[in-house]
Protein backbone atom coordinates (compact mmCIF):
# COMPACT_ATOMS: atom_id res chain seq x y z
CA UNK A 1 0.00 0.00 0.00
CA UNK A 2 1.45 3.48 -0.90
CA UNK A 3 0.82 6.17 0.75
CA UNK A 4 0.50 8.85 -2.47
CA UNK A 5 0.76 11.93 0.42
CA UNK A 6 3.96 11.26 1.11
CA UNK A 7 5.32 9.24 -1.54
CA UNK A 8 6.03 6.24 0.49
CA UNK A 9 4.89 2.59 1.08
CA UNK A 10 2.92 2.81 4.09
CA UNK A 11 4.73 -0.21 5.69
CA UNK A 12 7.75 2.01 5.37
CA UNK A 13 6.19 5.11 6.97
CA UNK A 14 5.06 2.60 9.75
CA UNK A 15 8.05 1.87 11.22
CA UNK A 16 9.37 5.08 10.97
CA UNK A 17 6.10 6.25 13.07
CA UNK A 18 6.53 3.79 15.49
CA UNK A 19 10.69 4.68 16.05
CA UNK A 20 9.41 8.20 16.54
CA UNK A 21 6.67 7.57 18.72
CA UNK A 22 8.30 5.18 21.34
CA UNK A 23 11.93 4.80 20.92
CA UNK A 24 11.80 1.59 22.79
CA UNK A 25 10.39 -0.03 19.46
CA UNK A 26 13.69 0.21 18.20
CA UNK A 27 14.45 -3.54 20.24
CA UNK A 28 11.99 -5.12 18.06
CA UNK A 29 14.47 -4.43 15.30
CA UNK A 30 17.86 -5.85 16.81
CA UNK A 31 18.37 -9.62 16.21
CA UNK A 32 19.08 -10.05 19.70
CA UNK A 33 20.28 -14.17 18.99
CA UNK A 34 23.51 -13.20 17.39
CA UNK A 35 26.55 -13.26 19.02
CA UNK A 36 26.96 -9.30 17.76
CA UNK A 37 23.57 -7.93 18.21
CA UNK A 38 22.55 -5.73 15.35
CA UNK A 39 19.91 -4.09 13.42
CA UNK A 40 18.22 -6.82 10.61
CA UNK A 41 16.51 -3.88 9.00
CA UNK A 42 18.53 -1.77 7.00
CA UNK A 43 18.26 1.71 5.58
CA UNK A 44 18.72 0.21 2.29
CA UNK A 45 15.52 -1.97 2.78
CA UNK A 46 13.50 1.15 2.59
CA UNK A 47 12.67 2.07 -0.83
CA UNK A 48 12.17 6.01 -0.64
CA UNK A 49 15.53 7.92 -0.06
CA UNK A 50 14.19 10.82 2.64
CA UNK A 51 13.31 7.65 4.37
CA UNK A 52 16.14 6.00 4.23
CA UNK A 53 18.27 8.94 5.64
CA UNK A 54 15.50 9.65 8.34
CA UNK A 55 16.08 5.79 9.87
CA UNK A 56 19.70 6.41 9.46
CA UNK A 57 19.75 9.44 11.40
CA UNK A 58 17.41 7.88 14.16
CA UNK A 59 19.87 4.72 14.44
CA UNK A 60 23.24 7.23 14.54
CA UNK A 61 22.00 9.64 17.29
CA UNK A 62 18.67 10.87 16.62
CA UNK A 63 16.35 8.85 19.09
CA UNK A 64 18.64 10.34 21.87
CA UNK A 65 18.06 14.15 20.52
CA UNK A 66 14.65 13.15 20.38
CA UNK A 67 15.05 12.21 24.04
CA UNK A 68 16.99 15.38 25.04
CA UNK A 69 14.93 17.70 23.19
CA UNK A 70 11.82 16.49 24.81
CA UNK A 71 13.31 16.82 28.13
CA UNK A 72 14.49 20.22 27.31
CA UNK A 73 11.34 21.64 26.32
CA UNK A 74 8.13 19.98 28.26
CA UNK A 75 5.66 22.34 27.08
CA UNK A 76 6.25 22.32 23.37
CA UNK A 77 4.41 20.66 20.39
CA UNK A 78 5.53 17.07 20.87
CA UNK A 79 5.78 16.02 17.16
CA UNK A 80 7.34 19.16 16.68
CA UNK A 81 10.09 18.85 18.95
CA UNK A 82 10.34 15.31 17.50
CA UNK A 83 10.83 16.83 13.79
CA UNK A 84 13.22 19.53 14.73
CA UNK A 85 15.43 16.53 16.32
CA UNK A 86 15.37 14.70 13.31
CA UNK A 87 15.69 17.74 10.73
CA UNK A 88 18.69 18.23 12.58
CA UNK A 89 20.40 14.54 12.76
CA UNK A 90 19.10 14.28 9.33
CA UNK A 91 20.94 17.35 7.96
CA UNK A 92 24.17 16.94 9.33
CA UNK A 93 25.92 14.54 7.56
CA UNK A 94 24.58 16.76 4.68
CA UNK A 95 26.55 19.21 6.13
CA UNK A 96 29.60 17.76 6.68
CA UNK A 97 30.09 16.94 3.24
CA UNK A 98 29.18 20.05 1.80
CA UNK A 99 31.73 21.92 3.89
CA UNK A 100 34.19 19.28 2.06
CA UNK A 101 33.17 20.71 -0.80
CA UNK A 102 30.67 18.21 -2.12
CA UNK A 103 28.77 20.00 -4.16
CA UNK A 104 25.68 17.65 -4.09
CA UNK A 105 25.43 17.83 -0.76
CA UNK A 106 25.67 21.79 -0.82
CA UNK A 107 22.81 21.48 -3.69
CA UNK A 108 20.40 19.19 -1.20
CA UNK A 109 21.25 21.87 1.55
CA UNK A 110 19.92 24.80 -0.41
CA UNK A 111 16.80 23.05 -1.31
CA UNK A 112 14.34 24.42 1.22
CA UNK A 113 11.75 23.27 0.15
CA UNK A 114 12.41 19.27 0.46
CA UNK A 115 13.79 20.14 3.93
CA UNK A 116 10.42 21.94 5.06
CA UNK A 117 7.97 18.80 2.74
CA UNK A 118 10.20 16.34 5.15
CA UNK A 119 9.99 18.29 8.17
CA UNK A 120 6.18 18.26 7.57
CA UNK A 121 6.29 14.77 6.84
CA UNK A 122 8.20 14.00 10.14
CA UNK A 123 6.00 15.94 12.25
CA UNK A 124 2.86 13.90 11.10
CA UNK A 125 4.43 10.70 11.55
CA UNK A 126 5.57 11.73 15.29
CA UNK A 127 1.98 12.19 16.10
CA UNK A 128 -0.09 9.75 18.26
CA UNK A 129 -2.93 9.70 16.01
CA UNK A 130 -0.96 8.14 13.09
CA UNK A 131 -2.51 4.93 12.03
CA UNK A 132 0.52 2.59 13.47
CA UNK A 133 0.96 0.07 15.94
CA UNK A 134 3.74 -0.02 18.12
CA UNK A 135 3.92 -3.12 19.35
CA UNK A 136 4.17 -4.24 15.52
CA UNK A 137 6.81 -2.16 14.65
CA UNK A 138 9.01 -6.06 13.78
CA UNK A 139 6.15 -6.80 11.47
CA UNK A 140 6.11 -3.39 9.47
CA UNK A 141 9.79 -3.58 8.97
CA UNK A 142 9.61 -7.32 7.83
CA UNK A 143 7.23 -6.01 5.05
CA UNK A 144 9.75 -3.52 4.51
CA UNK A 145 13.01 -5.84 4.03
CA UNK A 146 10.68 -8.42 1.85
CA UNK A 147 9.75 -5.70 -0.58
CA UNK A 148 13.47 -4.82 -1.02
CA UNK A 149 14.20 -8.28 -1.25
CA UNK A 150 11.01 -9.58 -3.67
CA UNK A 151 9.73 -6.28 -5.42
CA UNK A 152 6.87 -7.37 -7.24
CA UNK A 153 5.56 -7.32 -10.91
CA UNK A 154 1.80 -5.68 -9.55
CA UNK A 155 1.49 -2.00 -8.23
CA UNK A 156 1.66 -2.17 -4.43
CA UNK A 157 1.67 -5.71 -3.73
CA UNK A 158 5.29 -5.94 -1.10
CA UNK A 159 6.44 -9.29 -2.68
CA UNK A 160 5.57 -13.03 -3.71
CA UNK A 161 7.51 -15.52 -2.12
CA UNK A 162 6.37 -18.35 -4.12
CA UNK A 163 3.96 -19.72 -6.68
CA UNK A 164 1.91 -22.71 -6.36
CA UNK A 165 2.91 -25.73 -8.11
CA UNK A 166 -0.28 -27.53 -7.78
CA UNK A 167 -1.10 -29.32 -4.94
CA UNK A 168 -3.24 -31.21 -2.98
CA UNK A 169 -4.20 -31.74 0.90
CA UNK A 170 -1.31 -34.72 1.00
CA UNK A 171 1.09 -31.89 0.02
CA UNK A 172 -0.25 -29.35 2.24
CA UNK A 173 -0.79 -31.53 5.57
CA UNK A 174 2.69 -32.37 5.12
CA UNK A 175 4.34 -29.45 4.35
CA UNK A 176 2.41 -28.76 7.75
CA UNK A 177 3.81 -31.50 9.39
CA UNK A 178 7.42 -29.72 9.08
CA UNK A 179 6.21 -26.76 10.26
CA UNK A 180 4.10 -27.76 13.13
CA UNK A 181 7.65 -30.15 14.17
CA UNK A 182 9.29 -27.09 14.75
CA UNK A 183 6.34 -24.72 16.13
CA UNK A 184 5.95 -27.98 19.15
CA UNK A 185 9.90 -27.34 19.47
CA UNK A 186 11.95 -24.66 18.14
CA UNK A 187 15.38 -26.50 18.81
CA UNK A 188 14.21 -28.78 15.40
CA UNK A 189 14.98 -25.62 13.65
CA UNK A 190 18.71 -26.83 14.01
CA UNK A 191 17.91 -29.90 11.67
CA UNK A 192 17.73 -26.97 8.82
CA UNK A 193 20.86 -25.36 9.29
CA UNK A 194 24.08 -25.39 7.15
CA UNK A 195 27.01 -23.02 6.49
CA UNK A 196 26.37 -21.78 2.83
CA UNK A 197 29.35 -20.81 0.24
CA UNK A 198 28.02 -17.28 0.34
CA UNK A 199 27.77 -14.82 3.29
CA UNK A 200 24.58 -13.67 1.95
CA UNK A 201 22.73 -16.73 1.56
CA UNK A 202 20.45 -18.46 4.04
CA UNK A 203 21.96 -20.50 6.59
CA UNK A 204 18.86 -22.46 6.10
CA UNK A 205 18.88 -25.39 3.26
CA UNK A 206 15.03 -25.31 3.56
CA UNK A 207 13.61 -22.18 1.72
CA UNK A 208 9.94 -20.82 1.41
CA UNK A 209 10.42 -21.09 -2.54
CA UNK A 210 10.22 -24.79 -2.15
CA UNK A 211 7.19 -24.84 -0.40
CA UNK A 212 4.45 -26.00 -2.85
CA UNK A 213 1.41 -24.09 -1.62
CA UNK A 214 2.05 -20.18 -1.40
CA UNK A 215 0.59 -20.20 2.13
CA UNK A 216 3.33 -22.65 3.81
CA UNK A 217 5.71 -20.99 1.99
CA UNK A 218 4.90 -17.63 4.21
CA UNK A 219 4.51 -19.49 7.38
CA UNK A 220 8.06 -20.85 6.62
CA UNK A 221 9.48 -17.30 6.31
CA UNK A 222 7.58 -16.20 9.35
CA UNK A 223 8.89 -19.03 11.21
CA UNK A 224 12.32 -20.02 10.32
CA UNK A 225 14.40 -18.04 7.24
CA UNK A 226 12.62 -14.70 7.47
CA UNK A 227 14.35 -11.34 9.04
CA UNK A 228 12.47 -11.66 12.95
CA UNK A 229 11.63 -14.93 12.50
CA UNK A 230 9.14 -16.71 15.04
CA UNK A 231 11.53 -19.38 16.37
CA UNK A 232 13.58 -16.31 17.78
CA UNK A 233 11.21 -13.78 19.59
CA UNK A 234 11.66 -14.22 23.43
CA UNK A 235 8.52 -16.16 24.27
CA UNK A 236 10.20 -19.12 22.06
CA UNK A 237 13.05 -19.86 24.02
CA UNK A 238 11.34 -18.43 27.39
CA UNK A 239 11.70 -21.47 29.96
CA UNK A 240 9.15 -19.67 32.56
CA UNK A 241 6.83 -20.54 29.44
CA UNK A 242 5.06 -24.14 29.55
CA UNK A 243 5.76 -25.67 25.49
CA UNK A 244 2.07 -25.13 24.57
CA UNK A 245 2.48 -21.27 25.53
CA UNK A 246 5.25 -20.92 23.33
CA UNK A 247 3.56 -22.52 20.53
CA UNK A 248 0.72 -20.26 20.92
CA UNK A 249 3.33 -17.23 21.07
CA UNK A 250 4.69 -18.08 17.90
CA UNK A 251 1.39 -18.83 15.94
CA UNK A 252 0.39 -15.46 16.77
CA UNK A 253 3.86 -13.92 15.47
CA UNK A 254 2.80 -15.36 12.63
CA UNK A 255 -0.67 -14.92 11.66
CA UNK A 256 -0.47 -11.42 12.34
CA UNK A 257 2.92 -11.14 10.41
CA UNK A 258 0.50 -12.87 7.66
CA UNK A 259 -1.82 -10.37 8.40
CA UNK A 260 -0.02 -7.51 8.39
CA UNK A 261 1.71 -8.79 4.66
CA UNK A 262 -2.11 -8.96 3.17
CA UNK A 263 -2.93 -5.64 4.64
CA UNK A 264 0.07 -3.90 2.52
CA UNK A 265 -0.58 -6.37 -0.50
CA UNK A 266 -4.49 -5.80 -0.41
CA UNK A 267 -4.30 -2.48 -2.35
CA UNK A 268 -3.02 -4.15 -5.57
CA UNK A 269 -4.22 -8.05 -4.66
CA UNK A 270 -7.49 -8.71 -4.53
CA UNK A 271 -7.04 -12.47 -2.97
CA UNK A 272 -5.02 -10.72 -0.21
CA UNK A 273 -8.28 -8.02 0.40
CA UNK A 274 -10.87 -11.59 0.63
CA UNK A 275 -8.01 -13.19 2.85
CA UNK A 276 -8.50 -10.17 5.41
CA UNK A 277 -12.29 -9.73 4.47
CA UNK A 278 -13.06 -13.51 5.11
CA UNK A 279 -10.53 -13.58 8.30
CA UNK A 280 -8.81 -16.52 6.46
CA UNK A 281 -5.42 -16.04 8.89
CA UNK A 282 -7.42 -16.84 11.60
CA UNK A 283 -8.07 -20.88 10.05
CA UNK A 284 -4.75 -20.66 9.31
CA UNK A 285 -3.83 -20.36 12.93
CA UNK A 286 -6.38 -23.37 13.80
CA UNK A 287 -4.20 -25.40 11.33
CA UNK A 288 -1.04 -24.59 12.59
CA UNK A 289 -2.53 -25.75 16.36
CA UNK A 290 -3.09 -28.97 14.76
CA UNK A 291 0.42 -28.84 13.57
CA UNK A 292 1.87 -28.65 16.55
CA UNK A 293 0.44 -31.90 18.07
CA UNK A 294 3.10 -34.59 18.66
CA UNK A 295 0.53 -36.74 16.87
CA UNK A 296 -0.18 -34.83 13.45
CA UNK A 297 2.95 -36.51 12.03
CA UNK A 298 4.53 -40.36 13.07
CA UNK A 299 7.73 -38.98 14.57
CA UNK A 300 8.08 -34.66 14.25
CA UNK A 301 12.31 -35.55 14.98
CA UNK A 302 11.59 -36.90 11.48
CA UNK A 303 10.93 -32.93 10.27
CA UNK A 304 14.27 -32.76 7.97
CA UNK A 305 13.75 -35.68 6.13
CA UNK A 306 9.99 -35.19 5.91
CA UNK A 307 11.06 -31.80 4.10
CA UNK A 308 13.56 -33.49 2.05
CA UNK A 309 11.00 -35.90 0.74
CA UNK A 310 8.29 -34.18 0.51
CA UNK A 311 8.87 -30.38 0.26
CA UNK A 312 13.01 -29.79 -1.31
CA UNK A 313 13.53 -32.67 -3.94
CA UNK A 314 9.80 -32.36 -5.51
CA UNK A 315 10.69 -28.33 -5.52
CA UNK A 316 13.50 -28.72 -7.63
CA UNK A 317 12.29 -29.85 -11.19
CA UNK A 318 9.84 -27.20 -11.22
CA UNK A 319 12.64 -24.09 -9.91
CA UNK A 320 14.97 -25.75 -12.70
CA UNK A 321 11.91 -25.44 -15.25
CA UNK A 322 11.62 -22.08 -14.00
CA UNK A 323 15.23 -21.08 -14.79
CA UNK A 324 14.79 -22.58 -18.26
CA UNK A 325 12.34 -20.14 -18.75
CA UNK A 326 14.19 -17.22 -17.85
CA UNK A 327 16.88 -18.24 -20.17
CA UNK A 328 14.33 -19.09 -22.91
CA UNK A 329 12.94 -15.41 -22.25
CA UNK A 330 16.29 -13.90 -22.60
CA UNK A 331 17.88 -15.41 -25.32
CA UNK A 332 15.42 -15.42 -27.61
CA UNK A 333 14.03 -11.65 -26.78
CA UNK A 334 15.33 -8.86 -28.67
CA UNK A 335 18.60 -8.39 -25.68
CA UNK A 336 22.51 -8.15 -26.22
CA UNK A 337 24.70 -10.82 -26.17
CA UNK A 338 26.31 -9.81 -23.36
CA UNK A 339 22.91 -9.78 -21.26
CA UNK A 340 22.34 -13.11 -22.47
CA UNK A 341 25.78 -14.41 -20.80
CA UNK A 342 25.05 -12.39 -17.32
CA UNK A 343 21.39 -14.28 -17.07
CA UNK A 344 23.12 -17.81 -18.17
CA UNK A 345 25.31 -17.43 -15.29
CA UNK A 346 22.76 -15.87 -12.83
CA UNK A 347 20.85 -18.96 -13.58
CA UNK A 348 23.94 -21.12 -13.08
CA UNK A 349 24.46 -19.55 -9.61
CA UNK A 350 21.39 -20.19 -8.63
CA UNK A 351 21.79 -23.62 -9.95
CA UNK A 352 25.26 -24.10 -7.63
CA UNK A 353 22.86 -22.25 -4.42
CA UNK A 354 20.44 -25.58 -5.44
CA UNK A 355 23.10 -27.61 -4.99
CA UNK A 356 24.57 -27.08 -2.19
CA UNK A 357 21.51 -26.38 -0.24
CA UNK A 358 20.51 -30.16 -1.74
CA UNK A 359 23.57 -32.04 -0.57
CA UNK A 360 23.29 -29.94 2.80
CA UNK A 361 19.86 -31.90 3.40
CA UNK A 362 19.81 -35.46 4.84
CA UNK A 363 18.64 -37.11 1.71
CA UNK A 364 18.02 -41.30 1.62
CA UNK A 365 19.01 -41.52 -2.10
CA UNK A 366 22.78 -39.84 -2.09
CA UNK A 367 24.77 -41.87 -5.25
CA UNK A 368 21.99 -43.85 -6.29
CA UNK A 369 22.03 -44.16 -9.99
CA UNK A 370 24.58 -41.42 -10.45
CA UNK A 371 24.86 -42.37 -14.23
CA UNK A 372 21.96 -41.10 -15.22
CA UNK A 373 21.85 -39.91 -18.32
CA UNK A 374 19.53 -36.96 -19.80
CA UNK A 375 16.92 -37.51 -22.04
CA UNK A 376 17.70 -35.94 -25.57
CA UNK A 377 16.14 -32.48 -26.09
CA UNK A 378 12.98 -32.37 -28.08
CA UNK A 379 12.34 -31.80 -31.57
CA UNK A 380 11.89 -27.81 -32.21
CA UNK A 381 8.57 -27.50 -32.74
CA UNK A 382 6.59 -25.70 -36.00
CA UNK A 383 6.78 -22.03 -36.03
CA UNK A 384 9.99 -21.76 -33.41
CA UNK A 385 12.59 -19.16 -34.98
CA UNK A 386 14.90 -21.58 -36.70
CA UNK A 387 18.28 -19.01 -36.00
CA UNK A 388 20.08 -20.22 -39.49
CA UNK A 389 20.76 -18.23 -42.49
CA UNK A 390 22.62 -20.52 -45.30
CA UNK A 391 23.10 -17.44 -47.19
CA UNK A 392 24.88 -15.13 -44.87
CA UNK A 393 27.00 -18.47 -43.94
CA UNK A 394 28.48 -18.62 -47.63
CA UNK A 395 29.04 -14.73 -47.78
CA UNK A 396 31.17 -15.18 -45.57
CA UNK A 397 33.10 -17.73 -46.68
CA UNK A 398 33.10 -16.45 -50.50
CA UNK A 399 34.70 -13.39 -47.97
CA UNK A 400 37.00 -15.37 -46.42
CA UNK A 401 38.16 -17.31 -49.03
CA UNK A 402 38.99 -14.07 -51.05
CA UNK A 403 40.67 -12.24 -47.77
CA UNK A 404 41.39 -14.80 -45.08
CA UNK A 405 43.45 -12.00 -43.35
CA UNK A 406 39.88 -11.25 -42.28
CA UNK A 407 40.50 -14.45 -39.40
CA UNK A 408 42.69 -11.88 -37.97
CA UNK A 409 40.67 -9.01 -37.53
CA UNK A 410 37.38 -7.75 -36.64
CA UNK A 411 34.47 -9.96 -35.50
CA UNK A 412 35.94 -13.04 -37.68
CA UNK A 413 37.76 -12.85 -34.90
CA UNK A 414 35.03 -14.46 -33.07
CA UNK A 415 33.96 -17.37 -35.61
CA UNK A 416 34.17 -21.08 -34.89
CA UNK A 417 32.99 -23.49 -37.16
CA UNK A 418 29.87 -24.02 -34.76
CA UNK A 419 28.62 -20.96 -36.29
CA UNK A 420 27.60 -22.80 -40.14
CA UNK A 421 24.73 -24.95 -39.68
CA UNK A 422 25.49 -26.78 -43.15
CA UNK A 423 28.27 -29.59 -43.02
CA UNK A 424 29.76 -28.57 -45.89
CA UNK A 425 30.47 -24.84 -44.76
CA UNK A 426 31.32 -25.91 -41.70
CA UNK A 427 34.54 -27.96 -43.27
CA UNK A 428 35.00 -25.09 -45.42
CA UNK A 429 35.21 -22.64 -42.31
CA UNK A 430 38.06 -25.50 -40.63
CA UNK A 431 39.52 -25.96 -44.44
CA UNK A 432 40.84 -21.93 -44.23
CA UNK A 433 41.52 -22.44 -40.63
CA UNK A 434 44.02 -24.68 -41.15
CA UNK A 435 45.90 -23.77 -44.03
CA UNK A 436 48.44 -21.29 -44.67
CA UNK A 437 47.10 -17.69 -46.28
CA UNK A 438 48.52 -18.48 -49.58
CA UNK A 439 46.76 -21.55 -49.82
CA UNK A 440 43.76 -20.63 -48.28
CA UNK A 441 42.88 -18.27 -51.14
CA UNK A 442 42.84 -21.01 -53.70
CA UNK A 443 39.17 -22.69 -53.89
CA UNK A 444 40.92 -25.96 -54.97
CA UNK A 445 42.44 -26.38 -52.07
CA UNK A 446 40.14 -25.38 -49.45
CA UNK A 447 37.68 -27.96 -51.01
CA UNK A 448 40.45 -30.95 -50.66
CA UNK A 449 41.02 -29.86 -47.59
CA UNK A 450 37.69 -29.91 -46.20
CA UNK A 451 36.80 -33.01 -47.84
CA UNK A 452 40.23 -34.51 -45.92
CA UNK A 453 39.13 -33.25 -42.38
CA UNK A 454 35.87 -34.64 -42.89
CA UNK A 455 37.23 -37.94 -43.83
CA UNK A 456 39.46 -37.61 -40.55
CA UNK A 457 36.37 -36.89 -38.12
CA UNK A 458 34.55 -40.17 -39.88
CA UNK A 459 31.43 -37.09 -40.90
CA UNK A 460 29.20 -38.50 -44.00
CA UNK A 461 30.59 -37.11 -47.29
CA UNK A 462 30.71 -33.64 -48.33
CA UNK A 463 28.10 -32.53 -50.83
CA UNK A 464 30.41 -32.13 -54.14
CA UNK A 465 28.25 -29.37 -55.81
CA UNK A 466 27.89 -27.36 -52.97
CA UNK A 467 31.90 -27.11 -52.59
CA UNK A 468 32.58 -26.49 -56.38
CA UNK A 469 29.52 -23.67 -55.93
CA UNK A 470 31.78 -22.31 -53.46
CA UNK A 471 34.49 -22.40 -55.07
CA UNK A 472 33.73 -20.96 -58.30
CA UNK A 473 31.70 -18.12 -56.72
CA UNK A 474 35.13 -17.25 -54.86
CA UNK A 475 36.42 -16.73 -58.06
CA UNK A 476 34.02 -14.74 -59.72
CA UNK A 477 32.22 -12.99 -57.61
CA UNK A 478 32.29 -9.53 -55.30
CA UNK A 479 31.37 -9.65 -51.44
CA UNK A 480 31.44 -7.85 -48.92
CA UNK A 481 33.80 -8.06 -46.05
CA UNK A 482 32.96 -11.06 -43.42
CA UNK A 483 32.88 -8.87 -40.73
CA UNK A 484 28.82 -7.95 -41.06
CA UNK A 485 27.77 -11.44 -41.74
CA UNK A 486 30.27 -13.04 -38.77
CA UNK A 487 28.71 -11.20 -36.18
CA UNK A 488 25.45 -12.10 -37.47
CA UNK A 489 26.14 -15.69 -37.49
CA UNK A 490 27.63 -15.20 -34.23
CA UNK A 491 24.40 -14.04 -33.13
CA UNK A 492 22.20 -16.51 -34.60
CA UNK A 493 24.40 -19.46 -32.55
CA UNK A 494 24.46 -17.70 -28.77
CA UNK A 495 20.35 -17.66 -29.86
CA UNK A 496 19.94 -20.85 -30.89
CA UNK A 497 22.24 -22.24 -28.18
CA UNK A 498 20.22 -20.75 -25.93
CA UNK A 499 16.94 -22.00 -27.11
CA UNK A 500 18.14 -25.28 -27.23
CA UNK A 501 19.65 -25.52 -23.93
CA UNK A 502 16.59 -24.27 -22.59
CA UNK A 503 14.76 -26.57 -24.77
CA UNK A 504 17.04 -29.64 -23.26
CA UNK A 505 16.64 -29.04 -19.67
CA UNK A 506 12.90 -28.12 -19.76
CA UNK A 507 12.67 -31.77 -21.14
CA UNK A 508 14.95 -32.73 -18.80
CA UNK A 509 13.11 -31.12 -15.63
CA UNK A 510 9.46 -33.23 -16.52
CA UNK A 511 11.86 -36.73 -16.46
CA UNK A 512 11.89 -38.28 -13.11
CA UNK A 513 15.91 -37.40 -12.92
CA UNK A 514 17.28 -37.62 -9.64
CA UNK A 515 17.43 -34.20 -7.92
CA UNK A 516 21.02 -33.87 -8.29
CA UNK A 517 21.45 -35.39 -11.54
CA UNK A 518 19.26 -32.95 -13.03
CA UNK A 519 21.26 -29.82 -11.25
CA UNK A 520 24.28 -30.88 -13.08
CA UNK A 521 22.85 -31.93 -16.01
CA UNK A 522 21.44 -28.12 -16.60
CA UNK A 523 24.56 -26.80 -15.27
CA UNK A 524 26.34 -27.92 -18.12
CA UNK A 525 23.79 -27.27 -20.96
CA UNK A 526 24.00 -23.52 -19.35
CA UNK A 527 27.23 -23.46 -19.39
CA UNK A 528 27.57 -24.25 -23.02
CA UNK A 529 25.27 -21.48 -23.91
CA UNK A 530 27.42 -18.90 -21.31
CA UNK A 531 30.74 -20.30 -23.44
CA UNK A 532 28.62 -18.78 -27.24
CA UNK A 533 27.12 -16.23 -25.14
CA UNK A 534 30.82 -14.91 -24.38
CA UNK A 535 32.78 -14.70 -27.66
CA UNK A 536 30.05 -11.58 -28.39
CA UNK A 537 32.78 -9.99 -26.22
CA UNK A 538 35.33 -11.24 -28.08
CA UNK A 539 34.20 -9.39 -31.16
CA UNK A 540 33.06 -6.36 -28.67
CA UNK A 541 36.57 -5.96 -27.46
CA UNK A 542 38.81 -3.22 -30.12
CA UNK A 543 41.64 -4.90 -31.71
CA UNK A 544 45.06 -4.08 -29.97
CA UNK A 545 47.16 -1.04 -31.47
CA UNK A 546 50.00 -1.83 -33.46
CA UNK A 547 52.80 -0.43 -32.67
CA UNK A 548 54.90 1.68 -35.40
CA UNK A 549 58.16 2.77 -34.31
CA UNK A 550 58.56 5.53 -36.61
CA UNK A 551 55.20 7.43 -35.42
CA UNK A 552 56.72 6.82 -31.87
CA UNK A 553 60.05 7.96 -32.84
CA UNK A 554 58.71 11.17 -34.91
CA UNK A 555 56.42 12.42 -31.53
CA UNK A 556 59.81 12.07 -29.46
CA UNK A 557 61.45 14.11 -32.05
Amino acid sequence: MNNDQYGAPQHELNVLSSLLRDRSAVNQLVDWNRPDPQYWLAPAHFQTAWLQDAYRALLSGGLDAIEQQLRAYPNADPSMVTADAVMATMMAPYQQRAAAGDLSAQAVLRDSAYWAAVHNAVRQLAQPSWPANVEHARHDAYVTVRAAQHPSETTNVPFRLSRSRGTDDDVVKKELAVIGAILDNPVRAQQFRYVPSSPDASPYWLQPQDFADPSTAEIWDALVTGPDPAIAIPAAADPRLTPQQRTAAMIQHITTRLDYNDYHRSTGDESAKARLDAKANRVIATYLARASARAYSPDPDNAAQYAVSFILEPSIPAAVEDLAGRVRDYGLADTSLGQIALELSTNEYALDQLAERLDAAPRTLVGYNQRQAAPPAPEQPQGQPSYTSRPTERRVLLSLIQDPSQLQSGPTRSLAAQDFTQPEHAYIFKAIQSLPPHAARDPWLVANQANQLARYDGAPALDFDELNSIGHAARTLTVAPAGQGAGELVTMTVRRTVRDASTAVEAAARETLDPRALIDQSREQFQQATREALRYHEQSVPEPAHYNYNTQQANFA
